[in-house]
């Protein structure tokens, strides 16, 4: 099966605000990761989310929590916590609308993505050139950023609406923090591209994949 043939799932997860394990992986996007992929089986490889297509993104109102979880094989709601969600686990399959997503068609979008783009050190004769360090971007910087990947990933981009939401912050397994500035890009756009669009949706945008960054989520434009 083709990554462009493979069938893709989202899950829905109303988080259960009185769950002490919700709460806590609300803390930590690392625990949030590890929780995710508790919910799929062990036999994926040495990168099972890279295998399993798996991204999230967290959404959060002054009232509730909700985590959207898109893979290629459906998740095991019997790994959760008892009590973890206050309501049945959504499921949606996104084959209607890959199919429906031809050249031409306008959508609505959403992503949460860490625009940033590499500062180099000069240069100096007969050294390697060291790798740039990656500076957060901000402002007309960021969405200039998301124009040239919605451009990239077979999108045409309309209205952008940019959005900066609470960084992401996470304990990686080797003891190292990390801290992603986040901004949530939202609009609508033409499709130009379809196949390039289906990848992307599969694979995510950016930087911080596997701590709920690069979700790109599309929907008919019904304006």
């Amino acid at each position: 099966m083709t990554a462009l043939t493979e069938g893709l799932h989202l899950a829905r997860l109303s988080l259960n605000p009185y769950s002490q394990e919700a709460r806590d992986d609300l803390k930590e996007r690392g625990s949030l990761h590890r929780r995710i992929q508790a919910l799929f089986p062990d036999q994926l490889g040495a990168e099972p989310r890279a295998a399993a297509r798996i991204l999230f993104r967290l959404e959060r109102t002054e009232q509730a929590a909700t985590v959207l979880i898109q893979s290629s094989i459906p998740i095991n709601r019997n790994a959760l916590p008892t009590g973890y969600t206050n309501a049945d686990v959504e499921y949606c399959d996104l084959t209607p609308l890959l199919d429906w997503a031809s050249t031409g068609r306008t959508i609505q979008y959403r992503i949460d993505a860490h625009p940033a783009r590499a500062v180099r050190a000069p240069h100096e004769a007969g050294v390697a050139r060291p790798r740039g360090k990656r500076v957060p971007l901000q402002g007309q910087d960021a969405i200039d950023w998301w124009h040239r990947q919605a451009t990239l990933a077979g999108l045409q981009p309309h209205v952008v609406l940019d959005l900066e939401q609470p960084a992401v912050t996470a304990n990686r397994d080797s003891g190292k923090r990390i801290s992603y500035r986040v901004t949530r890009f939202e609009g609508t756009a033409t499709i130009t591209d379809p196949d390039t669009l289906q990848a992307v949706l599969r694979q995510g945008i950016g930087q911080g994949r596997a701590f709920g960054l690069g979700l790109l989520s599309i929907a008919p434009n019904r304006a």
